[in-house]
């Protein structure tokens, strides 16, 4: 029988990775969708196992993306991400943060060269044609930040796994929380599709569960 410390650290580690499994699905929806490979990997149903439990309305609304996708062809997946993510007309959702957060309400902000300041910390370089604060990239970050917190605590590497774990709280705080719900109701307002709609709800109640799981740690950091 392991030691009641032991088994919490396993815990909370089985969790981070959870956590982190979560941030990669969600970037993984805001790709140029793939509709039948959406279909084939369950993302929204491995979604709903993930968070049923911890964010009941995350899990439901990740249980609801899957059954949108079958109501849902490729065309009308295509225009409406372009329609919401990617123009070429006016983006009715703009996945970067610096549109929400900026005074100038513009790509490549003040907030965007913040969050890219973030990667450098965590010795990453951004490698697609995108800014920094493009929600895919904010969500695979936070991937990668719980992965490497996790992984460092398995091996016993406490000051990296406490390094991961601050890095995480100061960008979801600091970068991720001020804009993300203004970009859900965007995307709810912009579209009829289902499965953005859907996305935009399980995405809006996950930040809402790591709000407080973050929110734990901010005196630590501060």
């Amino acid at each position: 029988m392991l030691p009641s410390k032991t088994k919490d650290m396993m815990n909370e580690i089985n969790e981070t990775r959870r956590r982190g499994d979560c941030f990669k699905l969600l970037a993984a929806c805001f790709y140029e969708p793939g509709r039948s490979l959406l279909i084939a990997e369950k993302v929204g149903e491995k979604l709903w196992l993930l968070l049923d439990g911890q964010a009941p309305d995350a899990a439901r609304a990740g249980r609801d993306m899957q059954n949108g996708l079958q109501e849902l062809d490729q065309e009308k997946m295509s225009v409406d991400h372009a329609a919401l993510f990617v123009g070429p007309f006016e983006l009715l959702a703009a996945p970067y943060g610096s549109v929400y957060v900026d005074k100038s309400r513009r790509v490549m902000g003040e907030s965007t060269m913040i969050a890219g300041r973030y990667y450098q910390e965590a010795d990453l370089s951004v490698t697609i044609k995108e800014p920094p604060d493009h929600i895919i990239i904010e969500l695979e970050f936070m991937y990668y930040l719980c992965s490497k917190e996790a992984s460092a605590a398995e091996n016993g590497l406490e000051d990296d796994s406490r390094k991961f774990r601050d890095i995480q709280v100061r960008f979801f705080n600091d970068i991720m929380k001020p804009w993300i719900p203004h970009f859900c109701k965007a995307i709810t307002g912009g579209t009829d599709n289902t499965f953005y709609i859907h996305l935009s709800e399980c995405l809006g109640h996950f930040m809402s569960l790591c709000e407080n799981v973050y929110s734990k740690n901010m005196a630590l950091v501060e």
